[in-house]
């Protein structure tokens, strides 16, 4: 009997201990907090947001844009717009929804949490953008029932493009409230990569955001698209150092993604010859800086002595453009013509080449510049368009733009295996596989997003 007693007591005292000498931690794993704070997740949303935006998603849309070609495996293959649902799951599943849209999300919900309005700026514009690139490229996409993966619910419906971009300006709008708020518990600064706290600078995006947006909306919309351009840019950049831009660094994990495209799979794209005959048929001083040569590749050709995209787009260093101060004035020089005020589009048209030129660092003594300045005399939109897209190497706005206006005319590659170029991506197997009751059917990829609809 006395042999149980003990027994017992010393187990009690055993499991008892345990609490205390055993680290209630110990199966926690730091590499996955289950809190981060607002200063640690802006800069990841930030860099992963330029990195799929200058990365994989405009391999796809400079190709089709033929602003660059492929010579091998994928490359290649989506020169003829080849390109299916599982090419795009990393974008879409593992970059823009998660981490991007969550993380984004959830910093928004911790600015609210405590009283940080300027964080929260941050947060919803960064939000907006994800939610542009998402449904530019897809149309209709999850967000009022998405992101609720925390709560075990993971088959949101679908938002119609309409109704997101509704949430995009209600989003822009809000942030702009935001930034002009005079308290604030805590406002971002040199943890934001982008723009190291500078809030004037962050509410500049937010009118050149509702620019680009407002844009968008001009086969729905008609001149009060327009206007509302126009009006939005009142409060917009001012020179390219406004530009919303990430600069990448040297190491090697934190690099541009088009260089580590380049040194995980060289020679796989190239200069393409459409890009390159239009550059060289004017002598464009911009030719040599976006690639290392003047020898362009068709869609299809794989001409292996085709030129390489340039240091200034392709090292460890080089910039993503988010959106820059030459697209607001070429969205400025549209908007003008579009409202009959020639006299402002051609002298917005004529700011944005200096200011590309000045950004690549070809402008000179101005006397390439000038001989290419126009009039409200021979200001046209095609002239706007060609040379916006001349000025926006490697984004992904170039490919909007011509599903909007159809400039530049651009010839269906030769070997194409669809009828012609793509105006939408496919949705990823993630979704067909997981969410297929929710996800839209019976979509190409010349489907046309809602925007792009006659």
């Amino acid at each position: 009997m006395k042999k149980i007693i003990f027994t017992l007591i010393a187990s009690v005292f055993l499991f008892s201990s345990c609490e205390k000498w055993i680290d209630p931690d110990i199966n926690v794993n730091p590499n996955n907090p289950t809190n981060t704070a607002m200063a640690q997740l802006i800069a990841p949303i930030e860099v992963n947001l330029a990195y799929i935006v200058g990365g994989e998603l405009t391999r796809y849309s400079s190709a089709w844009m033929q602003q660059i070609a492929g010579l091998q495996s994928q490359s290649s293959e989506v020169d003829l717009y080849i390109l299916g649902e599982s090419d795009v799951t990393n974008a879409w599943s593992y970059n823009l929804y998660a981490p991007g849209m969550i993380n984004t999300k959830l910093l928004m919900e911790k600015a609210a949490l405590v009283n940080s309005p300027h964080y929260a700026a941050v947060g919803k514009i960064l939000m907006a953008y994800h939610l542009g690139v998402t449904t530019d490229l897809w149309g209709d996409i999850p967000y009022s029932d998405a992101l609720k993966g925390d709560k075990n619910e993971f088959k949101p419906k679908y938002d119609s493009q309409e109704k997101i971009y509704t949430t995009i300006f209600t989003l822009l709008n809000e942030a702009i409230t935001d930034l002009q708020s005079a308290k604030s518990v805590y406002s971002p600064g040199a943890e934001d990569v982008i723009y190291e706290g500078d809030l004037a600078k962050w509410k500049k995006t937010a009118y050149a955001l509702k620019a680009r947006y407002s844009l968008h909306l001009a086969k729905k919309k008609g001149t009060t698209a327009y206007s509302d351009a126009l009006a939005a840019l009142a409060n917009a950049y001012q020179s390219n150092d406004d530009d919303f831009k990430l600069i990448f660094g040297s190491a090697y994990n934190n690099a541009n993604p088009i260089y580590k495209a380049e040194q995980e799979r060289p020679g796989y794209m190239c200069a393409n010859s459409t890009y390159i005959s239009k550059l060289k048929e004017k002598n464009d001083p911009r030719l040599l800086v976006y690639f290392d040569g003047s020898v362009g590749s068709a869609a299809g050709e794989n001409n292996a002595n085709a030129s390489k995209v340039g240091t200034a787009y392709a090292s460890d260093i080089s910039p993503v453009y988010l959106i820059s101060y030459v697209e607001t004035k070429f969205i400025e020089a549209e908007a003008s013509l579009k409202t009959n005020d020639k006299v402002r589009a051609a002298n917005a048209y004529n700011d944005a080449l200096k200011a590309s030129l000045q950004r690549e660092g070809v402008f000179g003594d101005g006397t390439w510049y000038t001989a290419q300045k126009e009039t409200d005399a021979t200001i046209t939109l095609e002239k706007i368009m060609n040379q916006k897209y001349l000025s926006s190497f490697l984004q992904l706005e170039s490919w909007t733009d011509w599903r909007r206006t159809g400039y530049p005319a651009l010839i269906k590659a030769n070997g194409a295996v669809i009828s012609e170029i793509p105006r939408r991506l496919p949705y990823p197997d993630d979704e067909r596989l997981y969410n297929g009751d929710n996800m839209p059917a019976g979509l190409t990829l010349i489907s046309r997003v809602w925007w792009d609809a006659n």
